[in-house]
């Protein structure tokens, strides 16, 4: 999907959270809802911009959230998987 359109889709999303919640809170809503709603390409390629550009076109709140998926993303990976004994 286009970048662009993902940045700008998450800089809305943004808007409404920040206004209800703040800022702090609104990072984690707009995280959750990224990660229930969006398709998991999407989410990829918003983490790996993130990455890559450090969140550039996101607004504070936006960077914010996508910083937690990063983490979550990566500390889903360390995790050893589960053997079965």
């Amino acid at each position: 999907m286009n970048i662009d359109l993902l940045i700008k889709m998450a800089n809305q999303i943004t808007s409404f959270w920040e206004g209800e919640l703040g800022q702090d809170a609104a990072a984690t809503e707009v995280a959750t809802h990224l990660r229930r709603y969006w398709e998991p390409r999407m989410r990829a390629q918003m983490i790996t911009y993130y990455e890559e550009r450090q969140g550039s076109g996101l607004n504070d709140v936006a960077k914010k959230a996508v910083g937690l998926l990063a983490a979550q993303a990566m500390a889903a990976q360390a995790k050893p998987a589960n053997t079965v004994k």
